[in-house]
């Protein structure tokens, strides 16, 4: 049942995005409805600028944007080798990047993120969710990359179907 009204809320999600004007805006909702069913505290979708070699946040629940480069951070490691990480114990992960919560004043303590493709299997982003209560397990990872594949499309579509209404 539970499953269900998980996909039904997905699909709501994704029409909505779509049919928005302030599509950056609305990707907020994102945040909020992928927090509130994982129990995370924090969300950020970030986004591949190639120009640059860096990623940065279209989402970011309690922080302004982060940029980040494609080489630095958990975030970075999950967009290289596009495979998607859990873990529990950031401060045992070398590749954990401690200077956004030293700008932040906040304290990651876990960490879950995978990679966001496009249609054509391109890696475009990472969604990654931090602090939950007791750690995140191998059914948060299925979700987040079911989710991650949903946006990976939404994204892609939105400029063309906006530009249509």
């Amino acid at each position: 049942m539970q499953e269900t009204t998980t996909f039904k809320s997905l699909v709501s999600l994704g029409e909505h995005l779509l049919t928005s004007v302030e599509f950056e805006k609305e990707l907020s909702r994102i945040s909020t409805h992928i927090t509130v069913f994982t129990g995370a505290e924090r969300c950020s979708v970030f986004m591949y600028e190639k120009e640059y070699d860096e990623l940065w946040t279209i989402v970011s629940t309690g922080i302004e944007k982060i940029h980040v480069s494609s080489e630095k951070g958990i975030v970075g490691y999950v967009f290289r080798t596009k495979e998607s990480m859990i873990e529990n114990n950031v401060n045992k992960n070398h590749y954990f990047l401690s200077d956004v919560d030293k700008k932040s004043g906040y304290e990651t303590h876990n960490i879950i993120a995978c990679p966001i493709y496009n249609l054509k299997r391109e890696i475009i982003g990472v969604l990654e969710l931090l602090n939950k209560k007791d750690g995140f397990n191998e059914k948060d990872l299925d979700y987040l990359n079911l989710f991650a594949n949903y946006l990976g499309s939404i994204i892609e579509l939105a400029p063309h179907y906006i530009q249509e209404q």
